[in-house]
C-alpha cells in the first residue's frame, strides 16, 4: 500500500493517481470479472464445496500474514505478550477491534515494551 505514497512523493497528486491505478486496477478488474463469473454458477452444487474449501485457505493466509506482521513488529518479549493478549481479547471477547487497536497505540506511544 506504500505505492500510493511513493507516487505522491515523486509526482504529487498525478503520481499518486497513476501509481494507485497501476497497483490496484488490474487486481480489481480480475476480481470484478471473477465475481461476475462466480455468480453465474450460483446454482451449481460444486460451488458450495469450492467455497467450503476456500475457508481454511483464507484462514491460513490471514494467520500467516498476522504471524509475519507480529514477527516484524515485536522486538521484545513484552511486545509479544501485548500482541498475544490483544489476539486473545479479539478472539474471546466482543470488544470492538478498534478499541484494541487504540489500546495498542496508546501502549506504543508510551514506549512500554520497546526495549
Amino acid at each position: 500500500m506504500i505505492v500510493t505514497l511513493i507516487g505522491w512523493h515523486l509526482a504529487g497528486w498525478a503520481g499518486m493517481l497513476v501509481a494507485s491505478v497501476a497497483k490496484f486496477g488490474p487486481s480489481s478488474l480480475v476480481t470484478i470479472l471473477a465475481l461476475h463469473e462466480w455468480d453465474r454458477f450460483k446454482d451449481r452444487p460444486w460451488r458450495r464445496y469450492a467455497q467450503l474449501g476456500l475457508v481454511p485457505v483464507t484462514a491460513g493466509l490471514v494467520a500467516a500474514s498476522a504471524a509475519l506482521i507480529a514477527r516484524a513488529s515485536n522486538p521484545t518479549a513484552i511486545a509479544w505478550a501485548i500482541t498475544a493478549f490483544t489476539a486473545m481479547m479479539a478472539t474471546r471477547t466482543r470488544i470492538h477491534p478498534l478499541w484494541l487497536l487504540a489500546a495498542g497505540s496508546l501502549i506504543g506511544l508510551t514506549g512500554f515494551g520497546q526495549g
